[in-house]
C-alpha cells in the first residue's frame, strides 16, 4: 500500500471510531456522517480535477484546461489527433479489464442505482482509484465525456463505504450513497442545491425526513469543501442578462420543451445503438474503447469541438460566437461522439454533454424563432441556456434537478420560469415516448427492476 493510501486510511479510520464514539441520537449521528461524506466527497471532486489535468497535459502536448486542449488540438499533427483518443481508450480498456469491468466502463451513475435499488447500497472501494484513472484518462485524451458521472460514483462509494463501515442498516447506507454522491455532483458544478435534489430525484426516487438532513449537509459540505481549495467560478457559466420580452414568449418555450424531448431521445437512442453496436462486434471487450477513440479522433478532425467536456464550447455558445451552422454540426457531432466514447466502453459522464447538446439545440430554435414570428422574443443565448435543462431533463426524466442545476450554473433567477416550462414538458413527453431515462435504460435491459418514475 503506498503511503498516501496509508494516511488515507489512517484518518478514515479515526474519523470513523470517533463517530461510533459520539452518544448522540441516531438522527444527529446520521447528520454528522453527512459532514464527513460530504467532505469526503468535495476531496473526490478536487482530487479527480487535478488527476484530469494531468492527463490533460500528458495527451494534449502541456494543455492544462479543456479550453487549452481545444486551442492546442488546432497545432497538432492530424494523425496525432487521430490516435491519441485511440489510446486514451487502449489505457481505459486496460484498466477497466484488470480493475472492475462494468463498474469501471461507462457513465456511472446506473451503476450508483443499482446498488442502492438492488445491492442494499453497496458498492466496492477498490473501484474508486480505478474509475478515477480510467475517467480521466478517457477525458484527458478527448474522450467526449463529462466528469460528473465518475465523481458521483466515486463520491457514493466512499458514502457507501462509511455506512458499510459502520455495518449500519441497508436503508441508510444507500442514504449515505446517495449522499456521498450528491456531494460529487454539486462540488464539480458548484451546485448543492442541484446536488442534493439529484440526490432525492435520480438516485433514491424519494425524499423523506430521514434522507434530506445527511443529503442536504453532504451536498453543502461538498461543495463549500471544493471550493475552499479549488475556488470554483460562481456560477460556472456567464450568460446575458436573461429577459422575458412578451407574455406570448411562454408558448415560444412550451415548444423549445417539445424540441428538448425529441433531441433527448434521439441522443438516447444513438447511445444505445451505437452501446449495442459495439457489444455485438467479434473483437475482445479490452479493445472496443480504443476503438470508439479511433472513430471519435477522425469526427474530431472536422469537427474539434467535440473533443473533451465541452464546457468552453458552451459557453461560447451562450454569449452568441457561433453561426447556427456551426452550431447545428456541434449538436449533431457532440451526440456521435459521446455516443462512440461511451458506447465503445469508455469511462465519464453524460451529464456534461445533454448540456452541451441543450444549448446548441436552444440556439437553433432561439435563432430561428428570432426570425420567423412576428413577435418579440427574447435573444437565442437565452434559448440556448433554457435548452441546456430542456434536453437533460427530457433524457433523465428529472426536471427538478434540471430547473435547479441550470439555475445554479447561470446564476441568473429569471431563467427559472422558462425552464420550468420547457422542462416539465420535456419531461412528460419523454416519459410517454420511453419508460426507462438515459440513466436507467440499461438497468432495465439487464433485469434491474427500476422504477424511474417514484419521485413523480
Amino acid at each position: 500500500m503506498s503511503p498516501i493510501s496509508t494516511l488515507s486510511e489512517r484518518i478514515s479510520s479515526v474519523a470513523l471510531r470517533f463517530v461510533e464514539g459520539i452518544e448522540t441520537p441516531f438522527r444527529g449521528r446520521l447528520l454528522l456522517l453527512g459532514v464527513i461524506v460530504g467532505i469526503a466527497g468535495g476531496l473526490g471532486v478536487v482530487a479527480f480535477q487535478y488527476l484530469l489535468i494531468g492527463t490533460t497535459a500528458l495527451f494534449f502536448a502541456g494543455a492544462t484546461s479543456q479550453a487549452a486542449l481545444l486551442e492546442r488540438a488546432g497545432d497538432l499533427p492530424w494523425y496525432y489527433r487521430v490516435i491519441v483518443p485511440a489510446l486514451g481508450g487502449a489505457f481505459v480498456g486496460l484498466i477497466a479489464s484488470y480493475s472492475g469491468g462494468g463498474l469501471v466502463r461507462g457513465e456511472g451513475v446506473p451503476e450508483v442505482i443499482e446498488a442502492i435499488d438492488r445491492n442494499r447500497g453497496r458498492l466496492p472501494l477498490s473501484v474508486v482509484p480505478a474509475k478515477a484513472a480510467a475517467s480521466a484518462v478517457c477525458i484527458g485524451s478527448g474522450g467526449s465525456t463529462g466528469r460528473e458521472g465518475p465523481i458521483v460514483q466515486i463520491g457514493g462509494t466512499i458514502g457507501a463505504a462509511v455506512g458499510n463501515r459502520l455495518d449500519l442498516p441497508d436503508p441508510q447506507t444507500s442514504m449515505l450513497l446517495a449522499a456521498g454522491a450528491g456531494a460529487g455532483l454539486g462540488g464539480t458544478f458548484n451546485a448543492p442545491i442541484g446536488g442534493m435534489i439529484f440526490a432525492w430525484e435520480v438516485l433514491l426516487g424519494r425524499v423523506t425526513r430521514e434522507n434530506v438532513p445527511p443529503i442536504a449537509i453532504a451536498a453543502v459540505v461538498g461543495t463549500a469543501t471544493a471550493n475552499v481549495i479549488v475556488g470554483l467560478p460562481d456560477p460556472v457559466f456567464s450568460v446575458p442578462p436573461i429577459a422575458v420580452e412578451s407574455p406570448w414568449e411562454g408558448v415560444a418555450y412550451a415548444g423549445l420543451g417539445v424540441i428538448g424531448a425529441a433531441v433527448a431521445l434521439a441522443f438516447v437512442n444513438s447511445l444505445y445503438a451505437v452501446e449495442n453496436g459495439f457489444e455485438r462486434l467479434p473483437v475482445p471487450t479490452v479493445v472496443k474503447p480504443a476503438l470508439g477513440g479511433l472513430c471519435l479522433g477522425i469526427l474530431a478532425l472536422s469537427v474539434p469541438q467535440v473533443y473533451g467536456v465541452g464546457y468552453p464550447v458552451i459557453q461560447d455558445t451562450l454569449v452568441g460566437e457561433f453561426p447556427l451552422e456551426a452550431v447545428v454540426a456541434f449538436g449533431v457531432a457532440k451526440i456521435v461522439a459521446t455516443s462512440l466514447t461511451l458506447g465503445s466502453g469508455g469511462s465519464g459522464g453524460i451529464f456534461a454533454p445533454m448540456l452541451y447538446v441543450g444549448a446548441m439545440a436552444g440556439t437553433f430554435y432561439g435563432t430561428l424563432l428570432n426570425e420567423t414570428v412576428p413577435v418579440p422574443v427574447a435573444d437565442p443565448t437565452t434559448y440556448a441556456a433554457v435548452g441546456m435543462g430542456a434536453v437533460f431533463a427530457g433524457a433523465s426524466h428529472a426536471p427538478l434537478t434540471a430547473i435547479v442545476v441550470v439555475y445554479e450554473l447561470t446564476g441568473d433567477s429569471w431563467i427559472v420560469p422558462p425552464l420550468v416550462i420547457a422542462c416539465l414538458i420535456a419531461t412528460a413527453l419523454s416519459r410517454r415516448a420511453s419508460e426507462g431515462s438515459i440513466y436507467t435504460i440499461s438497468l432495465l435491459e439487464r433485469g434491474v427492476e427500476v422504477d424511474s418514475r417514484r419521485l413523480w
